[in-house]
């Protein structure tokens, strides 16, 4: 399956790596700090614009499986790089195997429907922002469980809902903002 937009492997790798670093470093050191200043920090768990979960959509979207591994590498190098060790290595591979691979398996339990919604698919013509605000939503749903089995030291079980919850609305809304920029772009440089 070829993506919509074609690079030689290696550059798609390093396209996909840096657009995730770039956009967790500006979650880390924007999006945070301003929700801090307008949120009690006790009140609220994650980030309410997550845009790395976006930027997983996109790349699972146009380059498919091929997005996987730069996916991972690039979560793993952020956590190690923003948030040094504090949980340890392990932890933090498990969170970026399973952050890498929410947005894929997602478009597989589509496809397991009977509907392919990736660039190149059969119902690719179907696929709006709309479907992929919905497909990042549920993969949000996946990464923030999955995201709590190796982290499960972090809440008391009361309080996990309501993180799921506030993960779910942070990936979504950070797909949104992504969708939209890729939107404007488009329209802006006629691609």
């Amino acid at each position: 399956m070829r993506s919509i937009i074609w690079f030689p492997r290696l550059n798609e790798f390093a396209v996909i790596f840096i657009a995730f670093v770039l956009a967790f470093a500006l979650v880390d050191l924007v999006v945070e700090p301003v929700q801090r200043y307008f949120v009690s920090v006790t009140a609220i768990t994650g980030s309410l614009l997550f845009i790395p979960h976006g930027i997983r959509v996109l790349a699972i979207w146009l380059c498919g499986v091929r997005a996987i591994l730069p996916l991972i590498a690039a979560e793993l190098f952020s956590c190690i790089l923003i948030w040094e060790p504090v949980f340890g290595l392990d932890v933090f591979l498990g969170s970026a195997m399973v952050g890498g691979l929410c947005v894929y398996l997602t478009f597989e339990v589509f496809r397991l429907t009977g509907i392919e919604l990736q660039s190149g698919g059969k119902d690719s013509g179907l696929t709006n922002w709309k479907s992929l605000i919905l497909l990042a939503g549920i993969a949000s749903i996946f990464n923030s469980i999955g995201k709590q089995i190796f982290f499960e030291n972090l809440a008391p079980l009361a309080d996990e809902i309501l993180i799921v919850s506030m993960f779910w609305m942070g990936d979504t809304v950070g797909t949104l903002a992504c969708l939209l920029l890729l939107i404007s772009v488009r329209r802006r440089f006629r691609f």
